[in-house]
């Protein structure tokens, strides 16, 4: 019989090949920390939950978790820094539904990112107001970029 990291017997492989075998999965850890998932698609992660947790719901008390404290603001409607963008998620008209599941109440049209952005392209269906008779289709955007699970940075289409 021979001898082998566990005494006698049938096993045969030794201490040195138990430790390179748990050297390898720990140094592979990482990779699959995030599951399945991709860098680009943590972002896109990263930006669907923080519409799904915190602003549909009006959630504040969740913003620290997806966004960066010196989160930069670009829309002329609203100042720079978390503090502020709870400020303004303050200042919103309640949330229609307050139960919060697997999917957003209102989804965007069209979800584009590359490298660190994340652009949500929403289409809405308004009244057209100069023929009140009649609708029309609207587009918005938000683009985020996205640094270390949080997002660092906001750009929309708003004007003053």
């Amino acid at each position: 019989m021979s001898r082998t990291a566990f005494g006698t017997g049938c096993l045969h492989f030794s201490f040195r090949t138990f430790f390179r075998g748990l050297l390898l999965a720990l140094a592979a850890a990482p990779l699959f920390a995030q599951g399945y998932l991709t860098p680009l698609e943590v972002n896109k992660k990263v930006v669907f939950d923080f519409y799904r947790l915190v602003i549909e719901p009006r959630n504040t008390d969740l913003a620290e978790q997806f966004v960066a404290e010196n989160f930069i603001e670009h829309s002329p409607r609203s100042q720079s820094g978390r503090a502020n963008l709870m400020k303004m998620l303050k200042s919103l008209p309640p949330a229609t539904e307050s139960d919060v599941g697997p999917d957003l109440q209102e989804p965007p049209a069209l979800i584009i990112a590359e490298g660190d952005l994340v652009t949500y392209i929403f289409k809405r269906t308004v009244v057209d107001p100069q023929d009140k008779s009649k609708s029309y289709e609207r587009f918005s955007f938000d683009t985020y970029r996205v640094k270390d699970r949080k997002i660092v940075e906001h750009w929309d289409g708003a004007s003053r």
